[in-house]
């Protein structure tokens, strides 16, 4: 029985949750102006040490620079050409890589 639970539990570390996501969102410059065609790419956490993390899944914003992305997994983090990627369907994974001007 504890070989049983402590193999289930291996697989469930070594493969992740595998719950499908779908991840809906825009991506705008640090002016809020839609990006379209802009990449967009989710990506897994590795936990294992020495293991880079994993491709889920990748898309193009359309021109008013919105997006959905379907993965098999939920996603650690997200790589994206622009400046701000605001999810509405997981707000909490919302990222910006704009700087406050301190002028």
């Amino acid at each position: 029985m504890k070989t049983s639970v402590a193999i289930v539990l291996l697989t469930l570390i070594l493969n992740g949750c595998a719950t499908p996501q779908t991840y809906t969102g825009t991506v705008t410059d640090c002016q809020d102006n839609p990006i379209a065609r802009a990449e967009v790419e989710a990506w897994e956490n590795e936990w294992i040490p020495f293991h880079l993390p994993g491709k889920l899944g990748e898309t193009k914003t359309d021109e008013n620079g919105t997006f959905t992305l379907n993965t098999e997994k939920e996603a650690g983090f997200f790589v994206y050409s622009g400046n701000k990627l605001v999810f509405t369907s997981h707000p909490g994974k919302s990222e910006t890589k704009c700087t406050k001007n301190s002028t």
